[in-house]
């Protein structure tokens, strides 16, 4: 008897758990649904991670918070696109379109149509060029060319608070972004997810997010599902069915499009998988020096954005996956041509290349780029490039196309990216065309005042894997490899190597509330406030005088051996959590004491100062030089690794060379097993003794330990 009350009652509790979770609709409601079998919702083209249009579906955050609570609500939607946001809205308003699905508060929409309870928020954002010289604050909006969107309704209101401002409308985020890159523009406005999510798919590097915007209540913007006047019945019943979502259920969706997701497993057929087993193990050919896509590091190891990629595969296809070690990209055709690598890690299909290759579909698309000197005015078109003299990376796919499409482009032949770009500061070629990724990590290290991106194309380097034809079933094994890599892994991989830079604004709420209490003290005691200021400026102005003092050097004002303790203990810590490269430089100026004892301590002194100007002119602004010592220097290059030092260095050693004196230079990077600093100076010591030692005016690197001019 007891058990059956037990029984009872748990039935009684789960059809009221049951009930619970079920959608009560009103008999209007119910009606309502009967006579609209199927609900047309808006789907914009290009607005990513949010709602956009790919492979012929409709994807997006917001795309499956509509398509769960329709489940919920008994609903059949079907998703209707339009070009431009614009035309979407056009369409809404023609009746062609029963809702919007991603749609903020107005008052003039207030009037026109009926909001649901809002799903999602965000913050306004602006974006600026990454340049040391475009730090723009939101109170020095007014004079500047901003990009918009148009038909947002952040649009009105931020054109409201900067009237003197000049506003460029553009039709989605992907063209406003393009505008500011290209110097169109002075300020972006975007959504700052968005901006990330077409920064890292198109490959545009030069942004940095500024701040956000705080226009009255637009401070962040709430998004509503919106439907007609008439249609009362959906929008209440569509806030029901988002009520019934779990918060498992919304943090699902928020992981699946906003953070890392775990990897698929592919299907693959009873011949693949026979096939597999067979093979044992499958032979890679990479461009060895393609940054940031791939290249083989000072270790000889496969890094790069397809390095990630391909850790990704392994997992799907099971079997090892080796990596042929080439010298060029040349190299690694002739590889692949002989049948020595089953496979490309990353390339475009051309006719050639079919001949040997068969290529899945592509899972990178780059757009392709112009480098040329700073004189170069902005090219929009291969046309106007006709009878100059181009390079472009020997046996890479465009060099075969653009022979072929623009005949008059007298198109040379270079090793790498370093040898064309090399060629193009030198004069020996007018520019240099390759990606905006590839070119855009070269410029992080090198070239810095001396070469810029002038133009940019139509064209796209459309890139895919590529598999040796004569085993075809390779190509169905990493054809489901590829299609396995959802939309949120693509765009953790193309983050992590081109990611937005942020740049802290300033709380100007916190700065009003200091003024306010600031004045009020003043009000009370001004004569007293204003001899405390004067003598708390005096004391830190010496403070600072004495600081600066202990760490400078007299003669070059460079900093001293001391501040480089100080700093590279704080970038060793940095590479211990970040695992990130610092290099380092040591530089000792060859003769020294020869040029003191023949010419005397003033010319010596004027050598030392000499040596210091180059260094400083021709390194970034987030390198640290220091005069170590007598005639020793050291340069610590944050973000920088083995490759990118000794590019570095190479480069100063041959402008001091100029100058009727030489260096040696030694070269290594912060390790993040170091355990102080001391480890990795004396390993570039070692290098720079070694550079010595072989005849001086060299570059000696610590992990080959070999020289070079």
């Amino acid at each position: 008897m007891k058990n059956i009350f037990i029984f009872i009652i748990y039935i009684f509790i789960f059809n009221i758990s049951i009930f619970s979770d079920q959608l009560r609709l009103t008999q209007k409601e119910k009606k309502w649904i009967e006579q609209h079998p199927v609900i047309k919702v808006s789907n914009e083209l290009d607005w990513a991670p949010f709602d956009y249009y790919k492979d012929k579906k409709a994807k997006g955050y917001s795309v499956n918070i509509i398509k769960e609570i329709s489940k919920k609500a008994g609903l059949k939607v079907e998703f209707i696109q339009a070009d431009t946001w614009v035309e979407l809205l056009e369409k809404f308003d023609n009746k062609q379109i029963d809702l919007m699905h991603v749609m903020s508060w107005t008052k003039a929409r207030d009037k026109k149509y009926l909001f649901s309870k809002p799903y999602m928020s965000q913050s306004i954002s602006y974006l600026v060029r990454d340049d040391s010289t475009n730090t723009i604050e939101v109170q020095k909006f007014d004079g500047k060319k901003i990009a918009v969107g148009k038909g947002w309704s952040s649009t009105e209101a931020i054109k409201k608070m900067y009237p003197k401002a000049k506003f460029i409308e553009f039709p989605n985020s992907l063209k406003i972004l393009e505008a500011l890159s290209l110097g169109k523009v002075d300020i972006a406005i975007d959504n700052i997810l968005t901006a990330k999510h077409f920064m890292a798919k198109h490959f545009i590097t030069n942004i940095k997010h500024g701040g956000y915007i705080d226009i009255g209540e637009l401070k962040k913007i709430d998004y509503y599902f919106v439907t007609h006047k008439n249609n009362p019945e959906l929008i209440s019943i569509l806030d029901k069915a988002y009520s019934l979502l779990s918060t498992d259920e919304k943090l699902k969706l928020q992981k699946k499009w906003f953070s890392e997701i775990e990897n698929k497993k592919i299907s693959l057929s009873e011949d693949e998988y026979a096939y597999l087993k067979n093979k044992k193990i499958i032979k890679m050919c990479i461009d060895p020096n393609w940054m940031p896509f791939e290249k083989f590091n000072y270790n000889g190891k496969h890094v790069g954005m397809t390095a990630e990629y391909f850790d990704l595969l392994r997992k799907m296809v099971k079997i090892p996956i080796k990596v042929i070690k080439s010298n060029t990209w040349a190299e690694t055709v002739q590889l692949a041509k002989a049948r020595k690598c089953d496979i490309y890690s990353l390339a475009m299909e051309t006719p050639e290349r079919k001949k040997y290759m068969d290529f899945t579909s592509p899972y990178l698309s780059i757009p392709l780029v112009l480098a040329t000197q700073m004189d170069v005015p902005f090219i929009s078109d291969m046309k106007h490039i006709e009878n100059k003299n181009i390079g472009i990376v020997k046996d890479y796919a465009f060099n075969e196309i653009i022979r072929r499409k623009y005949p008059n482009i007298n198109v040379f032949d270079v090793k790498n990216i370093n040898d064309g770009l090399q060629k193009v500061a030198n004069g020996e070629l007018f520019g240099f065309i390759g990606t905006i990724a590839s070119i855009g990590y070269v410029f992080q290290h090198d070239y810095i005042g001396e070469l810029k991106i002038t133009g940019k194309f139509d064209e796209k380097w459309e890139l895919g894997i590529g598999t040796r034809n004569d085993e075809p079933l390779l190509l169905g094994i990493f054809q489901k490899a590829i299609n396995s890599i959802s939309d949120n892994e693509h765009q953790n991989i193309l983050n992590k190597f081109i990611a937005i830079k942020y740049e802290k604004g300033t709380d100007y709420d916190l700065v009003i509330k200091i003024l306010v209490t600031v004045f009020i003290l003043a009000s009370i005691g001004l004569y007293f406030y204003r001899r405390l200021s004067l003598t708390n400026k005096e004391l830190k102005l010496l403070q600072h005088k004495l600081v600066e003092q202990a760490n400078r050097d007299p003669l070059t004002n460079l900093y001293n051996r001391r501040y480089i303790y100080d700093v590279a203990s704080n970038l060793l810590n940095i590479a211990k959590r970040e695992k990130t490269d610092v290099g380092i430089i040591m530089i000792d100026i060859d003769n020294f004491k020869q040029i003191n004892d023949n010419y005397g301590h003033a010319v010596g002194d004027e050598v030392i100062k000499k040596l210091s100007n180059i260094l400083t002119l021709n390194t970034r602004e987030s390198d640290i030089i220091a005069r170590f010592g007598g005639e020793e220097f050291v340069i610590l290059l944050p973000h920088t690794d083995a490759e990118g030092s000794t590019k570095i260095a190479s480069k100063l050693r041959k402008l001091v060379e100029k100058e009727n004196f030489t260096v040696s230079l030694g070269v290594d990077n912060i390790l993040y097993e170091d355990k102080d600093i001391d480890e990795s100076l004396n390993r570039a010591d070692k290098a720079l003794y070694k550079a010595k030692e072989d005849g001086k005016n060299q570059v000696c690197v610590y992990g080959t330990l070999a020289t070079k001019k």
